[in-house]
């Protein structure tokens, strides 16, 4: 390859990367994954690292939305880390409490862009997220459920 094909493939990438839409309110199901770990824990994750109150809601959002999916009505966050191996019982940084269920020791931390939840099906103890209030609520703020402007 010559270095103007180079170049050019080059110019190619960098215009498809600019086509990339950021994440917002009417694209974050399709950009938020969800990994299943087990019976009622999942990763929900943006694939870029970010501290914006909005990628942070809707990642938040979306746990909710897989919470109720598979049955569940509350759900806690108990890691903020991209690794999805992260245990229930290792303390991480964030960590502001615990609760104990069936023996198993959660800490909560507070929601980012990427998070590992638990869910349950009745409340637990302690500090738990209402699914359908967090998913209700959040898509009120960002107008998810307005029907669309007539053109």
């Amino acid at each position: 390859m010559n270095i103007f094909q180079s170049i050019l493939a080059l110019l190619l990438i960098l215009q498809l990367g600019g086509c990339a839409k950021p994440l917002q309110p009417d694209n974050y199901v399709e950009r938020i994954s969800s990994t299943w770990l087990d019976a009622n824990r999942f990763v929900v994750a943006y694939p870029h690292k970010s501290a914006d109150q909005q990628v942070i809601d809707l990642a938040l959002l979306r746990s909710a939305e897989i919470s109720l999916q598979g049955g569940f009505n509350y759900f806690i966050v108990v890691n903020t880390d991209e690794s999805v191996a992260a245990s229930a019982d290792a303390v991480p940084a964030t960590a502001t409490e615990f609760m104990m269920h069936n023996g198993i020791r959660y800490y909560h931390t507070s929601p980012a862009s990427s998070n590992t939840i638990v869910c349950f099906k009745r409340k637990p103890q302690g500090f738990a997220y209402v699914a359908l209030f967090v998913k209700a609520s959040l898509r009120a703020k960002y107008g998810l459920d307005q029907p669309a402007a007539a053109i």
